[in-house]
């Protein structure tokens, strides 16, 4: 390898080196701030950089949004598709909880705080729309199979929602101190409790 080519590719290193530390300063302080409590000053901050570093590399915030967002994914990757393939209700509700949970394990502290915010700064929105998929595509599959219509569906439907909700993780596991997958199981003993005797 020429020195000319050798020092082109040290510099390319350097710079995805020195975009991710960026990245990885950003992510973290969402997390410990609120995104709308996240300056370009405080990343730099953060990263070890300057502010013209920064901007160097995100010249606005979609790109620098963009990116968080696309690194976090990589990092929090959601979880794989284990339930939608099971005919039982009852095990479909579980093992999809039980993967959800976990993952809530390390994508929550995000995850809340941009959902808290995500009202007042659109540009969360672009960053959630894959959870909001994932989670409209669970509400509407483990509602399927249990055999109810009208009121008892519409309850259903609403306890799942709950369920799913990253706050009912929250209040489980960070507050009531249930492991993750005793937390899983209990919404899912829940769900089929409703099912089986909606009027109870």
């Amino acid at each position: 390898m020429s020195p000319r080519v050798y020092r082109q590719r040290a510099r390319a290193a350097g710079r995805t080196r020195t975009r991710d530390h960026i990245l990885d300063a950003a992510l973290a302080l969402h997390e410990e701030v609120g995104f709308a409590a996240t300056t370009i000053a405080a990343i730099a901050d953060r990263a070890g950089v300057q502010r013209l570093t920064v901007y160097r590399h995100f010249p606005d915030d979609r790109l620098l949004v963009d990116g968080c967002a696309a690194r976090w994914r990589t990092s929090h990757p959601a979880p794989a598709d284990r339930w939608s393939a099971i005919a039982d209700p009852r095990q479909r509700v579980r093992v999809a909880l039980d993967a959800m949970y976990g993952y809530y394990a390390t994508a929550a502290p995000t995850l809340a705080q941009l959902l808290r915010e995500r009202e007042r700064i659109p540009l969360v929105g672009s960053w959630l729309e894959p959870y909001d998929r994932l989670i409209a595509n669970l509400r509407d599959g483990l509602g399927e199979g249990w055999g109810l219509s009208g009121r008892p569906r519409a309850w259903l439907n609403a306890l799942v929602g709950h369920a799913l909700s990253v706050e009912t993780w929250h209040s489980l596991v960070q507050d009531a101190g249930l492991a993750p997958a005793d937390a899983a199981r209990l919404m899912a003993r829940s769900i089929a409790d409703l099912a089986r005797d909606p009027y109870a």
